[in-house]
Formats: structure tokens, C-alpha cells, sequence
């Protein structure tokens, strides 16, 4: 009758700049840690993620916002990598969206840097074994709006609305016409682990580039 009763697919996040995956138990490699929930949980830790990008959705949470769902398919199966909607990882993965061939695999690879008493983060991302250069550039900018300064609440800081709205119309109209299956959507479902997520590693860096 063509009903899916269940989603395979695995489920990742990205934490303190690793690719992190919840496991229902211990393995040999997991690491065990009590959530802000007080739950036990187990994750394995990855320093990047391969495989085809088949699809890309914008999911909302009522409470934590937007999220984007990136998904990874390989030999193995599915793979929907979770990143903030606004954030060094998620900026930097679709400023490479362009460059990217949507046909073959990719590799990516988060980043996180400590600048001062301050978290950069970014994800590399590569393909064919060549690192995959940003399309949108501090040179080139190719149309994208630039950071914008703002006060709030007597403190200056900077406001990536603009440039994050742009980039989401770019996956609409140009990333997932060329994608092998899957759309792009904006919605309430889907999948969210968002009680596990360090809202530090999910923070906006302070400059686009």
C-alpha cells in the first residue's frame, strides 16, 4: 500500500566540531553523557561525514526555531545531518553549495576554533579529494547581502537575517532543482533531537567570513 511506518535513516548533529551520532546503546566507541534533560544518552563522535547530498529542508521547531536537514545517502543508507539555521557551520556548508557536484559524494568535516574566549565554527567540505572553495566570498560575494550591525538592547551586534534569507532562496531556486530526489521544505516535522544540541556550538560567529 506503499505506507513507511518507520525512518532508517540515521541522525546526526554536530558538537564541539565533531560529527555526533546518538546510539541506543554503548559501543565500543560511544561516549556516555547525561543531557540537559537528565537523561542518559550515547553518542559517537566522527570527525566528518560522507556521502550524496540527496535532499535539503528547512525544518522549524515551535520552541528552538529552524533548523536545516542535510541528507547523506551512501551504500549503507540515509544520513540527515542537523545544523542551526544561523550558524558558522550551516553558513559555511551552503556558502559551497554551488561549487558543489550534486552527482558524486562529499565529505564533510566540522571545524571548531577558539579565537580569544570565542567559538568559530565551520565545516570543510570536499570532494574527489579537492577541498570544495566557498562560492560566496569576501572578494566575491556573487549577490549574497553583506553582515549588518545592529543595537540591541544598548550592545552592538551583528544581524545575519539578510544574508541567511538569501542563501535559503539560493538552495530553493538553484540547489534543489538539481538534487536526485527529495524537495526542500519548510516545516514543523520531521525529525529533532534539539534537547541535545550545545546551543554554543549552534551560536552565530561575529563575522561572515
Amino acid at each position: 500500500m506503499g505506507a513507511v511506518l518507520e525512518n532508517n535513516a540515521i541522525f546526526l548533529t554536530i558538537s564541539n566540531g565533531k560529527i555526533c551520532k546518538k546510539v541506543p546503546k554503548k559501543t565500543a566507541i560511544s561516549v556516555e553523557r547525561v543531557n540537559k534533560n537528565g537523561a542518559t544518552v550515547n553518542e559517537e563522535f566522527y570527525k566528518g561525514w560522507k556521502g550524496q547530498i540527496t535532499a535539503i529542508e528547512v525544518r522549524e521547531h515551535k520552541e528552538f526555531g529552524k533548523f536545516w536537514n542535510i541528507t547523506l545517502k551512501d551504500d549503507d543508507g540515509e544520513a540527515i545531518l542537523q545544523m542551526n539555521y544561523s550558524s558558522g557551520y550551516s553558513a559555511a556548508f551552503l556558502k559551497t553549495l554551488p561549487n558543489i557536484d550534486l552527482s558524486s559524494d562529499v565529505v564533510i568535516t566540522p571545524n571548531l576554533k577558539m579565537e580569544g574566549d570565542k567559538k568559530k565554527t565551520t565545516v570543510f567540505v570536499t570532494q574527489h579529494g579537492q577541498p570544495i572553495k566557498w562560492y560566496y566570498t569576501k572578494d566575491n560575494m556573487n549577490g549574497l547581502p553583506e553582515l549588518k550591525k545592529i543595537r540591541v538592547k544598548g550592545k552592538d551586534t551583528w544581524d545575519d537575517s539578510d544574508i541567511m534569507e538569501f542563501l535559503e532562496k539560493m538552495v530553493d531556486t538553484e540547489i534543489v532543482p538539481k538534487l536526485n530526489k527529495g524537495a526542500r521544505k519548510s516545516s514543523t516535522g520531521g525529525a529533532f533531537d534539539v534537547e541535545d544540541i550545545d546551543p554554543e556550538d549552534t551560536e552565530k560567529d561575529d563575522l561572515p567570513f
